[in-house]
């Protein structure tokens, strides 16, 4: 992932951003902090044994950490590499499919409006299917363990890459979300988005490190194809994670339309590419061969004829 960032870099000479101040605290918080925590119980897995358990813990911390160094860079690139927009096509889309982004936006203010606009719910939730997550299949299974960071690891690999494919800035140019405070946000990076634009990268290299989670890229949805990665090793691997995960995912599905920060379309690519690197983890990570071995025979144990 660090080649390819570099490679971009280098072809269409855009800047490396590093992130600066309080960029560099919201990349901790909600990316970096949760595995911050997992990493703290691989620590403890080694001083109590279980060697082969922490190594993947601290092993996970600096790959994820790179990965999303070259997620949050290439974001902003997003413009200057492919400058083609389909916000126009997936907007009629959605056009098509009024009546579900209207039941997004009336599920969110009815099914749960016990839920305040201002918690910031959709990250804490999907922040919380991190910890959660690692630290259940860590100490509960496992065998499945390496899996779940693989499959975390090519999910980011893959959307990074799948933004470049067919570009879209997000439906709230064409209409606010239900949440008044996310709309304040969204046109506040839209105007960095069209400044970019307009300027080149000589205005990624002078803005953007106070600006590094700002790129725009609706499609796919990786909130919701990383919720939907969860809930996959959930059912398979952990039944009894799967109401509370059934709950954060479809709020966060319901909750990335109707803050009109994706189209519909949005969502089934990125839960079929969750799904890919479920499977694809599956390949990497093959299980030990658990069967039992067959005794040979011993000179006391004639051959049965």
């Amino acid at each position: 992932m660090i080649l390819i960032m570099l490679l971009f870099s280098l072809i269409f000479n855009l800047p490396i951003i590093y992130p600066s101040g309080e960029r560099a605290a919201f990349v901790g918080i909600h990316y970096i902090y949760p595995l911050i925590g997992v990493g703290l119980l691989g620590i403890l897995t080694f001083f109590v044994g279980n060697r082969a358990i922490a190594s993947r813990f601290l092993i996970a911390l600096p790959c994820y950490a790179a990965i999303l160094f070259a997620h949050f860079n290439i974001k902003l690139w997003i413009p200057h590499i492919n400058p083609t927009n389909f916000d126009a096509s997936y907007w009629a889309l959605d056009q098509l499919m009024r009546p579900v982004v209207d039941a997004c936006m009336f599920l969110r203010r009815s099914a749960f409006f016990f839920i305040p606009y201002e918690s910031n719910f959709y990250m804490i939730s999907y922040i919380a299917l991190f910890y959660t997550s690692f630290l259940y299949h860590a100490i509960k299974t496992p065998e499945y363990f390496g899996r779940l960071i693989i499959s975390a690891l090519l999910l980011q690999v893959f959307g990074t890459l799948a933004y470049l494919v067919a570009p879209a800035v997000g439906p709230f140019i064409y209409e606010a979300g239900v949440n008044p405070m996310i709309t304040g946000g969204q046109h506040s990076m839209l105007e960095f988005y069209r400044n970019s634009v307009a300027t080149g990268p000589a205005f990624l290299a002078k803005h953007g490190s106070i600006n590094f989670t700002v790129g725009l890229a609706a499609m796919p949805s990786l909130h919701s194809a990383s919720a939907y990665l969860f809930f996959l090793f959930a059912w398979k691997h952990g039944k009894v994670l799967v109401p509370l995960y059934s709950f954060i995912l479809a709020y966060i599905l319901i909750m990335a339309v109707a803050s009109r920060w994706h189209y519909i379309i949005d969502i089934p690519v990125g839960m079929t590419l969750a799904w890919a690197s479920y499977k694809l983890a599956d390949w990497f990570t093959p299980l030990p061969n658990t069967k039992p071995a067959i005794a040979m025979p011993t000179a006391q144990e004639p051959l049965l004829t």
